[in-house]
């Protein structure tokens, strides 16, 4: 059964949410320190940022006495501290048990963010949707979600584009982290991931497709991306979310709660039996997200079960099926709804 955040942290998460949704650009590199340099007998002033790959980089405000470099110091020292303010915030809530992305996958999402496509309607899906809608929610987790993957969606409605036409590659490699496309199995399909080297960070582009999982072009991005069977059944019906990072919170867009939790179910029976791990966990997600949306809003889950198609009702009703050995301690509203769903045909 879901346990919830205490009102007082429920507050302080809204108060840093309302204080991110101003946000036209997220920095990504830490907040900085002022730093001296010397050079032919005159003194300049520098402003020191680290990478997320702890490069370190320097940026030149002036003549340490010059009256222009001393309102950029301001500026930065007062910028920097309202970084810092915003960073011990996030650290109460990560230590409550809010669901936080790891210091890689934020940044690279705030890159996604800074080049304007949350705003023109791409969408966050997967792990890192679920502990933004969980956030949301209220809902505290018993352990922090782990993923290694980012999950971009996209409706075929929806043209994204990045401005001075960026490529999502050159845009994702903003963080300083070395990202690399992840080649197909088959040599004459473009590439639909990108990874970052040494490590296991993938970014994915997905669109709504059907179950051969074509591959198809994001011109826009100078990208491709995997068509998903019933993928526009999640993301047709999306709103604002926030992801907190380790130092930052991200504005995105992720699925409508009910439609993610619904679609767990559907996914579930889409993974090849070598997947079953994988499995379990969309089953223990769509639990999880049901209990907490029928507690809050149960006509958001009329909707969503409305809008399910046809042809997913076999596949809902196996899922839900199988998902009622993780509803055990949940409320009885919860047992009821899969049953609702187990009966679909």
């Amino acid at each position: 059964m879901p346990t919830y955040h205490p009102d007082a942290l429920q507050t302080l998460y809204a108060s840093l949410i309302e204080t991110a949704d101003g946000q036209t650009n997220i920095p990504l590199q830490t907040p900085g320190t002022v730093s001296y340099k010397t050079v032919k007998g005159i003194n300049y002033t520098y402003w020191r940022v680290y990478k997320a790959t702890g490069q370190r980089a320097d940026e030149i405000l002036g003549v340490t006495d010059a009256e222009e470099t001393l309102a950029r110091l301001e500026q930065k020292r007062s910028d920097s501290a309202q970084a810092r303010a915003m960073a011990e915030s996030i650290k109460t809530l990560r230590l409550a048990g809010f669901a936080v992305a790891d210091n890689s996958s934020a940044l690279t999402i705030a890159s996604i963010f800074n080049a304007g496509l949350f705003r023109q309607g791409a969408v966050l899906v997967g792990s890192h949707a679920f502990g933004v809608l969980l956030n949301g929610l209220g809902v505290r987790l018993a352990a922090n979600y782990l993923t290694s993957d980012i999950d971009i969606g996209s409706t075929a409605q929806v043209s994204l584009a990045i401005p001075d036409g960026r490529s999502l590659l050159e845009v994702i490699k903003d963080t300083g982290l070395p990202f690399l496309e992840v080649p197909e199995l088959d040599p004459g399909r473009p590439a639909t991931s990108y990874k970052q080297r040494g490590s296991m960070l993938k970014v994915d582009l997905l669109v709504p497709g059907s179950e051969h999982y074509e591959t198809k072009p994001l011109p826009g991005l100078k990208a491709h991306a995997t068509g998903l069977p019933y993928f526009d059944y999640l993301i047709n019906e999306s709103e604002p979310g926030y992801l907190i990072g380790k130092d930052h919170i991200v504005p995105v867009r992720v699925p409508a709660p009910a439609r993610f939790a619904l679609h767990k179910l559907i996914v579930s029976t889409l993974r090849p039996a070598a997947f079953g791990v994988k499995a379990n966990k969309d089953l223990q997600q769509s639990v999880v997200m049901l209990s907490a949306i029928l507690n809050r809003n149960q006509d958001w889950v009329e909707a969503a079960i409305d809008a399910i198609p046809r042809d997913a009702y076999q596949r809902v009703a196996q899922a839900a099926d199988h998902a009622l050995i993780y509803a055990e301690g949940h409320p009885d509203f919860t047992l009821d709804t899969l049953e609702r769903l187990a009966a679909l045909d």
